[in-house]
């Protein structure tokens, strides 16, 4: 029997091939290990690496390699297979609905049943016949549909992983996922160094396993029907005589080194592991041509789009952060401006400090405020050097009445002078509505 074992980064599975079936020890194992049986594709899959699965695998093959197809290779054979169900679906359909045509012909229209009749009971099963011709016609028709519907979206999603945006948020993932097995790889290293100090005394050991506990393998004369294997704490401390035999704090200690060692080389797998991602995810991000703020480096006084932005513009870029820059922003009823912080992955085009400078200078920034502007394409005629501006002239001051749904008239003109007094902004109002006017 030869095995296969296989690793992909692009979806971070470990895929093991066989060429014959496997015996049911193997099996048990492998599916102990979370490895499923994926029938179309004739292999055993797990959702994704971890070190016992790598190590199976390892035992199995005698070693792991790399995985020739490709994400978007398996989407699409997986789409071509949804196709299939999808025109098999169809042909199912299409034949329910002639057999029903060939019972249905042979009825004059809008004939009914004959009650009574001898042909009564040759008419209701007729009638039934046509009815779950139908009834099954609908529902392959509607299983055809889903399974065209899967083959586009398996395609689709693929398609998706690959977007430099996606991928930059699933760096991010795993960066943080890395810096985690940092965290206990530094635990499991100062704990073992301090269970490995010479002529630790009890005292010392009680306060070492307050921070640094673990448990205890379970020994001849613990309970039998307590399952629970005791702390370093509880065997120090010697609390619970009648569920844990003694333990030595030799015992302890040595247990305590084994355990801690375990915990070391368990870690360091992951953080190697997490590296390797990371190196390959961030080369595949910089062959793809990187995000926009890899593209155009964010800085101060220049612009940014972001969900944050006014709409339809930029906003400016008050503060640029190791990976994140900070604008300004406004629920835009008045209120003061507040900061936000977006991520580099969130931005969706970039300018340089140059570039807003530049087109501040050739008159293409609208309503341009401590929050942002609009980027006009071209200078108005207003503002173009050296044509002077059309003067506009005022509509006379007419009150035209018009009616409102309340069916009260009301005349509409120029507001009188108390009421725009009403409209003047406030000192320390917001400008963010003068944005694009």
């Amino acid at each position: 029997m030869d095995l296969t074992a296989t690793y992909s980064p692009e979806d971070n599975k470990l895929r093991l091939y066989s060429s014959a079936r496997l015996d049911k020890e193997t099996y048990d194992r492998l599916k102990a290990a979370g490895f499923s049986w994926a029938p179309r594709q004739q292999l055993f899959v797990a959702p994704m690496w971890t070190p016992h699965r790598a190590d199976l695998l390892i035992e199995l093959c005698g070693e792991i390699g790399d995985e020739d197809k490709s994400l978007v290779q398996r989407s699409e054979e997986r789409a071509e297979r949804f196709e299939n169900y999808s025109e098999n679906r169809a042909k199912d359909a299409d034949q329910a609905r002639k057999q029903v045509a060939a019972i249905a012909e042979h009825i004059p229209f809008g004939q009914p049943i004959l009650v009574g009749h001898h042909s009564e009971k040759h008419a209701r099963r007729d009638a039934q016949r046509i009815d779950d011709g139908m009834r099954k016609s609908i529902k392959m028709w509607d299983t055809s549909q889903y399974w065209k519907e899967r083959a586009e979206t398996a395609i689709s999603h693929a398609k998706y992983k690959e977007l430099p945006a996606v991928r930059a948020r699933r760096i991010k993932r795993i960066e943080a996922d890395h810096r985690k097995q940092e965290r206990y790889l530094k635990h499991a290293r100062e704990s073992l160094a301090a269970w490995s100090t010479e002529g630790l005394t009890h005292e010392q050991a009680l306060k070492i396993a307050d921070h640094a506990s673990f448990r205890l393998p379970r020994k001849e004369g613990d309970r039998p029907d307590f399952h629970q294997k005791p702390s370093a704490w509880d065997a120090l401390k010697g609390d619970y005589s009648n569920l844990y035999a003694p333990r030595t704090l030799e015992e302890v200690v040595e247990n305590a080194k084994i355990c801690f060692t375990n915990s070391i080389a368990h870690h360091e797998r992951w953080t190697q592991h997490y590296e390797h991602r990371l190196s390959y995810e961030r080369a595949m991000l910089k062959a793809d041509g990187g995000i926009e703020a890899d593209k155009n480096k964010p800085e101060i006084g220049g612009a940014c789009k972001c969900w944050a932005s006014p709409r339809g513009g930029w906003s400016l870029i008050q503060k640029v952060n190791k990976v994140s820059v900070t604008v300004l922003d406004n629920w835009g009823n008045g209120g003061n401006d507040f900061t936000r912080t977006i991520p580099f992955h969130k931005l969706t085009s970039v300018m340089s400090r140059a570039e807003v400078d530049a087109a501040r200078e050739a008159g293409l920034l609208a309503g341009e405020s401590p929050l942002g502007f609009i980027l006009r394409s071209k200078p108005s005629q207003a503002e173009t050097v050296g044509e002077p501006a059309k003067p506009i002239q005022e509509e006379p001051k007419v009150a035209h009445p018009s009616a409102i749904p309340s069916g009260i008239q009301t005349p509409r003109g120029p507001l009188p002078l108390s009421q725009q007094e009403l409209f003047k902004p406030q000192p320390g109002q917001s400008q963010k509505r003068g944005i694009g006017s």
